[in-house]
């Protein structure tokens, strides 16, 4: 099954290969520039190395692109060293090519102020573009080194959450960047960090219009025929046991368009107030129907 899996990763990976190095190529250069323009000039320590990087420049004069480069080749090695080449290559890909678009951008500061009149809307907008930069790295597969590594290899000694490990490392470097820029400047830079999060898995997951809902209830006819004549819409069910194939109770799966959610909701709950709802956000429906699937006559 592992050799199927990996067969079926690698198939993947070399789909479109072209296409991701231009994805690749756009991404880093969006988030280079972002870097070299508003992030280092304004100290915006918003986590990751690139924020690592700038504490370490007030600190001790070093560029923030050596600081980086140094931090990144480093964590590569010991990437290489303990996970290995194969996990590690598109962290070397990525970071080869951030690390071009961090020299082609770093001349183009001088001819631009990106700093608009209200630095809050400044720090709004830059971090949906970075996010977008970001969210075309991702998508194509690559990152670009820094903490992304750092992920890794911890993931390999301990199944983590990448959010959790992440939000500790990037929580760490804001409250480091706090003592060195100010309480108001960290609050802008977790400001930043949030809606270039938000946007970066926007781009990489699609925005959620529909949601997937399991339904569990002993007044399944009654919610079959509410979903049929009332909600309109199609669902299938399915058989389920309580794990040791005994108590069947039928499960009803159904996907509907997110602002009709909390309708359904609802209604279900005024049907059978001990009614079991799973939900959770649908960022892909292909095919098949949304409206009613069974005729009612």
């Amino acid at each position: 099954m592992k050799i199927l899996n990996d067969n079926i990763l690698e198939h993947i990976r070399k789909k479109n290969r072209m296409m991701r190095i231009m994805a690749l190529a756009i991404g880093a250069f969006i988030v280079a520039f972002m870097y070299n323009a508003f992030i280092v000039p304004n100290n915006l320590v918003y986590g990751g190395m690139g924020g690592l990087a700038i504490i370490i420049h007030n600190l001790f004069g070093i560029s923030t692109t050596f600081v980086l480069n140094i931090i990144t080749i480093f964590l590569i090695i010991i990437s290489l060293l303990i996970i290995g080449l194969k996990k590690t290559s598109y962290a070397i890909v990525g970071y080869g090519m951030y690390t071009l678009m961090i020299n082609v951008t770093a001349p183009l500061v001088k001819f631009t102020n990106l700093n608009l009149d209200s630095f809050l809307f400044s720090v709004v907008i830059y971090s949906v573009i970075m996010g977008i930069g970001y969210g075309l790295i991702y998508k194509a597969g690559f990152n670009t080194g820094g903490s992304d590594t750092i992920i890794a290899i911890i993931q390999h000694f301990k199944k983590s959450p990448v959010g959790k490990i992440s939000n500790v490392i990037n929580g760490i470097i804001i409250l480091i960047g706090a003592t060195n820029f100010g309480i108001t400047k960290s609050l802008y830079a977790l400001i930043f960090l949030k809606m270039n999060n938000f946007i970066s898995d926007a781009i990489i997951l699609g925005i959620s219009n529909s949601k997937i809902c399991f339904i569990r209830t002993k007044k399944w006819m009654q919610i079959e025929n509410y979903l049929e004549s009332e909600f309109e819409i199609g669902y299938t069910v399915l058989e389920s046991t309580n794990g040791v194939g005994i108590l069947k109770k039928p499960l009803l799966f159904v996907v509907i368009p997110s602002d009709r959610f909390y309708d359904l909701k609802k209604e279900l709950l005024n049907i059978d107030r001990k009614i079991e709802l799973l939900s959770t956000d649908c960022y892909t429906v292909e095919n098949g129907h949304t409206n009613r699937l069974i005729n009612i006559t």
